[in-house]
């Protein structure tokens, strides 16, 4: 298993010792992820959170210590879990015998089903990013990470891309699907279209821009 980088690990909570405080930790970080998708944490007290989680103003602040170290923990949770799916994604050599076009569309399912139920967290970090210069850092690196095992896998298929730059419309078309999925995340501006659909989309947008030479629909994966 990969090391999780440095950048993706900013806060630092002692996981409670006994299985009950263990379990109020989770639920109040689920309520916590619920008060997000809802942009009614701000205004939120820590006792609204605490009976939320099914659990006491006094267990709250004896594993969590305050709302922001919360905030952080469910960001940071976001950052870990989004590497660790698109690390398992991006082996190179499960992809060095396969069309480009299959990993194409795995990457926008993949993302994708990450962004999925997630505006409430996405806000929070992209609020926090425009505050927090060196939060807005760690974001960048988390967008690079994800950009460079991306472009690791398709280096392999250099041969498949037409663009007339390919190194550098590699390096583009990451960043392009992060920006894209995280705007539509937290304006929800695509509601007319699936999910299968937004998967097709995109896809069928980065194929289209790398100018891929080995294209088949999504239905023939």
């Amino acid at each position: 298993m990969l090391k999780c980088p440095a950048f993706a690990q900013f806060i630092s909570v002692p996981e409670p010792a006994q299985q009950r405080s263990r379990d109020a930790l989770e639920r109040m970080l689920a309520a916590g992820e619920q008060l997000l998708a809802k942009n009614a944490f701000e205004n939120a007290s820590v006792a609204q959170i605490a009976e939320q989680g099914s659990s006491s103003v006094g267990t709250f602040y004896r594993v969590l210590q305050d709302k922001d170290t919360l905030s952080q923990l469910l960001i940071q949770r976001f950052f870990q879990s989004t590497i660790a799916t698109m690390d398992r994604l991006t082996h190179p050599a499960d992809w060095e015998n396969r069309p480009l076009h299959q990993f194409i569309f795995a990457l926008s399912e993949c993302l994708v089903g990450l962004t999925k139920g997630r505006q409430g967290v996405l806000r929070a970090l992209i609020l926090r990013a425009s505050k927090d210069t060196d939060f807005r850092d760690r974001v960048h690196q988390l967008n690079e990470h994800l950009a460079s095992r991306v472009v690791e896998v398709l280096k392999l298929h250099t041969q498949e891309v037409q663009h007339p730059e390919p190194a550098k419309a590699m390096q583009i078309c990451i960043h392009f699907l992060i920006g894209a999925l995280n705007q539509h995340t937290v304006t929800g501006n695509l509601p007319q279209i699936s999910q299968e659909e937004m998967i097709q989309e995109f896809a069928e947008i980065i194929l289209a821009y790398l100018r891929v030479t080995s294209r088949a629909s999504h239905t023939e994966n």
